[in-house]
């Protein structure tokens, strides 16, 4: 599992607890809260038989006759039921028998206890919660005694029943449900653009690693957060304690050249060797099936099938060895004092037209006119024109290409290209300058190694820092003209 991934389902699980947690807690305050309102409307109820009784019965003798005997019980016993999650109200003997009842059936029948609402009430929010969700249209029961002075006669019931009070909660569920939904949305996306921060430190240090293996010696960690300052001072003591071996800063130098040169070649005779090798074993398979149909007697027709297949493989070895020509062949260049800031608007205006066809902003900084540098204006702005034409066709939807040039370190010019496109795997980073090696449907591959090359034969370097999904940024970097 990748840390990008790691990262997203952490800060996901991390939220996604904090959300069930907080509706848990919402869930147990409103079950509390309804259970409270059901007790009061109890005790309301309750009081209301207790002084009608009080103002009804005479002596305890009477009294349970009085108290079905009398309208206004009666009345108050029938007027309960329309009471929000109240089912029933009763007067019962000490005998546990009905004597007056908002449903006349229940008069004169046993009426056995059940469940006792403060009990349930002295539970903690959870356990409420469990226990109205699970109740099956359980009924609980406000108690209080009916008193005549000091004598208990009997009790004064209220039935609540929790299948009412479950619903009043499903009515609280949706609403948490779609604010949890919403807020493990919003974590995924502040997940997924966190761990694009996160992780640019570590697209940086791949990109600046690939580079010294390369024998790019002198290369520094262009990062600014705090955190990896410590990193980046070690890295760049080995760099350049790198860049000062074998002996004298000269010797550094000519070493990382050489370096570069055979890492050049090695790129190029592994790209020849594998687009030659296709070709090759394609044209070998069919002149062999070719040979055994012709010595079989097989139809001119199917022959010919195989001869097609011959000729577009010679074809395309054909395509493969000038595009290594014109790769190889040294060129003659004609070298001028030449401005990146003005050679990066002219190619900046030059595909602006083209940009805005694909909602795409190109933009140039305002650089120092005097950063110039000794190159072939020609070449270097096919070079330019390839990085903008790729970054171009990596914002399929749009985005920000902007050209940029600063003075760099040891007497090197900056030109940097940037785009806000969909970024290059870590795993393709250290290929895509190699002869052939393209990703895209119908390339080439051979755009960025002329861009290689030309930056070569200008005794410069190209560096790429890129992180999927963000954008990718190149930088030329070559010798200020004196």
């Amino acid at each position: 599992m990748s840390i990008r991934l790691k990262q997203i389902l952490g800060v996901t699980a991390l939220v996604g607890a904090i959300v069930v947690a907080l509706s848990a807690a919402h869930l147990a305050r409103i079950a509390r809260l309804s259970l409270e309102d059901s007790r009061a409307r109890g005790e309301l109820l309750t009081n209301a038989v207790f002084h009608r009784a009080r103002e009804v019965v005479t002596t305890r003798e009477t009294a349970y006759a009085e108290l079905a005997a009398d309208a206004g019980v009666r009345s108050i016993l029938q007027a309960t039921i329309y009471s929000e999650d109240v089912t029933y109200a009763a007067i019962v003997d000490a005998g546990e028998v009905a004597v007056a009842a908002s449903d006349t059936s229940l008069v004169g029948q046993p009426l056995p206890p059940a469940g006792s609402l403060d009990e349930l009430l002295a539970k903690n929010g959870l356990a409420q919660v469990w226990e109205i969700w699970n109740s099956r249209g359980r009924t609980l029961e406000w108690r209080a005694p009916l008193l005549l002075g000091d004598e208990t006669l009997g009790d004064i019931r209220i039935g609540i029943s929790t299948l009412l009070v479950r619903e009043s909660l499903q009515d609280t569920i949706a609403p948490a449900l779609a604010t949890a939904t919403g807020a493990l949305l919003v974590a995924v996306l502040v997940a997924i653009f966190l761990s694009q921060a996160v992780l640019r430190p570590i697209h940086v240090i791949q990109s600046s690693l690939t580079r010294l293996g390369r024998g790019e010696l002198g290369v520094t960690l262009d990062l600014q957060e705090a955190e990896v300052q410590d990193l980046r001072g070690v890295f760049d003591a080995v760099s350049a304690q790198l860049r000062r071996l074998p002996a004298g800063g000269a010797a550094g130098k000519e070493l990382a050249q050489l370096s570069k040169r055979v890492t050049a070649l090695g790129r190029l005779t592994a790209g020849v060797a594998h687009e030659v090798k296709n070709p090759l074993n394609a044209m070998t398979i069919h002149l062999e099936l070719l040979r055994n149909k012709i010595d079989s007697g097989k139809p001119a027709a199917e022959v010919r099938t195989h001869l097609d297949i011959i000729g577009h493989e010679i074809k395309r070895l054909d395509s493969v060895v000038q595009g290594f020509l014109k790769f190889a062949r040294p060129e003659d260049m004609r070298l001028e004092r030449v401005s990146l800031a003005a050679l990066a608007r002219d190619v900046a205006q030059s595909i602006r037209a083209e940009a805005e066809t694909g909602r795409v902003t190109v933009e140039a900084a305002a650089a120092d006119r005097s950063i110039e540098v000794d190159a072939d204006p020609a070449m270097l702005r096919q070079a330019l024109l390839n990085l903008a034409m790729n970054a171009l066709q990596a914002m399929p939807h749009g985005g920000t290409l902007r050209f940029s040039t600063e003075a760099g370190r040891d007497g090197r010019a900056l030109l940097k290209v940037r785009d806000t496109g969909t970024g290059i795997p870590p795993e393709q980073l250290a290929r895509i300058f190699d002869l052939y090696f393209t990703t895209k449907a119908g390339g080439s591959g051979i755009g960025l190694s002329m861009v290689f090359r030309t930056v070569q034969l200008h005794h410069g370097d190209i560096d790429v820092e890129s992180t999927p999904g963000t954008g990718t940024t190149f930088t030329i970097a070559l010798p200020r003209a004196a």
